[in-house]
């Protein structure tokens, strides 16, 4: 209910640990004013993502909608072709700059990245993926969908241990199994009665789930970049932006202390809030020119702290 509603679901299918996920093979689908096409593997690429190829770059962008890149470009369901090509997410911008400057290396930067998942779900999705992918780089974002407010919290609703994912994986390849449960759950239940809503992710656990991606990175043999979760103004909604901040800096004092490169975009924090709106497409997602920036500031560190060594990394304007 978080991510789409019945009619906008399309582009989404279920995902025994982490719930939901893209659905593979998407070919320019509109979901939410967003064209999305996914490979075999669901990840938002027009190339196939396995075993790293013998000497290719590649960068993970590990993240939500803000990474998957929400409404970038924009498209207009009735103009499902009316779109400009070079409005791109960060991570395809920094292919495309990372190609141009390095033109006989293979260089992959891909989001690994779903509308609607907190760091509970990108560290439980790394977890699973990273030694098949075998990353140079992962850079990581997570933010709003921690502090958004619900029932439970995500380590409740999304039990990553091995019990309840072979349940859910029950459920979703048999169907007298799914009818079953069904109708168990229609039975009713004991009366929870009325619940006080909580972050889905607290803010202990969302500094906590960024120590563990960095460590299994490095654990992994790649470098990180932490980026503070993109927020347009603190007066639209006051409470969250106050979560948003307080998150955002437990983290950055977090990377701080464990030496890991963090970015954190003024222009794109509630600290520039009233001036900013030129860089957003409402209040949680930058727009296509919020992306650019994005690309431009990783491509900046990248450069100031050598992360990834000898590759050419050129200035890139917004």
């Amino acid at each position: 209910m978080q991510v789409a509603n019945p009619q906008q679901s399309g582009i989404f299918e279920g995902d025994p640990l982490l719930l939901w996920r893209l659905k593979p093979n998407l070919d320019h689908a509109i979901w939410d004013f967003t064209v999305v096409s996914t490979n075999a593997q669901s990840f938002r690429a027009d190339y196939p993502i396995g075993a790293k190829p013998p000497g290719a770059l590649r960068i993970v962008c590990l993240g939500d909608s803000v990474t998957f890149g929400y409404r970038v470009p924009a498209v207009w369901p009735d103009k499902p072709n009316d779109y400009d090509r070079d409005w791109l997410p960060f991570p395809m911008l920094l292919e495309k700059e990372l190609r141009k400057a390095n033109p006989n290396r293979h260089i992959e930067v891909f989001p690994m990245a779903v509308p609607g998942y907190t760091s509970y779900q990108g560290l439980a999705w790394l977890r699973r993926d990273i030694a098949l992918l075998q990353p140079d780089m992962v850079i990581a974002s997570f933010g709003w969908n921690d502090v958004s407010m619900s029932d439970l919290p995500d380590r409740e609703t999304i039990d990553t241990r091995w019990f309840p994912v072979a349940g859910r994986w029950l459920i979703d390849h048999s169907q007298a199994f799914a009818y079953a449960t069904r109708w168990y759950r229609s039975r009713g239940g004991p009366t929870q009665g009325v619940r006080t809503p909580v972050p889905r992710v607290s803010e202990t656990e969302y500094v906590e789930n960024f120590k563990s991606i960095v460590q299994l990175a490095r654990d992994h043999g790649a470098s990180v970049i932490v980026i503070g979760a993109p927020y347009r103004d603190s007066k639209t909604n006051p409470p969250e932006a106050q979560l948003m901040t307080r998150y955002r800096t437990a983290l950055k004092s977090a990377t701080q202390q464990s030496q890991t490169p963090y970015l954190e975009i003024l222009e794109l924090t509630e600290a520039a809030g009233g001036v900013n709106e030129g860089w957003f497409g409402e209040l949680i997602h930058p727009n296509h020119m919020g992306h650019r920036l994005m690309a431009s500031e990783l491509l900046k560190l990248m450069s100031q702290r050598r992360l990834l060594g000898d590759l050419q990394i050129r200035e890139f304007i917004p």
